[in-house]
């Protein structure tokens, strides 16, 4: 049986997938669009298991619930986690809400086995965080 994703790899797909990871400042651009508070980023795990998103000022939205994904089904993760749900294709087909594509970017959609390497990575998580 072959490791069990880290953060690593999760932070390769996003930083692939949003065709940032040669240039923080893409990033800052990234996480400034989607928190201006500054409490949005994938640079450390930690980072990212605190992200909170509020791209409109409609409210803050956790990146990451502190949820049991031991527990769960692709599906649950799915709905249950805001950024598996933003990198997800609508259940009726529809495009993913992130990342935003461009065609003066190399964005791209998160590919299925990318989707599932970060649920397999949720999976991972201790629960209860300490945060």
């Amino acid at each position: 049986m072959a490791n069990p994703p880290n953060f690593a790899d999760v932070q390769t797909i996003l930083f692939t997938i949003t065709a940032s990871q040669d240039d923080i400042q893409e990033r800052i651009e990234i996480y400034g669009r989607h928190d201006a508070q500054g409490r949005y980023s994938w640079e450390t795990e930690q980072e990212l298991l605190t992200s909170i998103a509020n791209p409109h000022g409609k409210g803050d939205v956790r990146l990451i619930p502190n949820l049991n994904y031991a527990a769960m089904t692709d599906d649950e993760i799915t709905k249950q986690c805001t950024l598996v749900s933003k990198l997800s294709p609508g259940a009726d087909g529809s495009d993913p809400a992130m990342p935003p594509l461009s065609p003066a970017t190399a964005r791209r959609y998160a590919r299925p086995d990318e989707l599932a390497t970060i649920r397999d990575w949720l999976r991972t998580l201790p629960y209860p965080r300490g945060f």
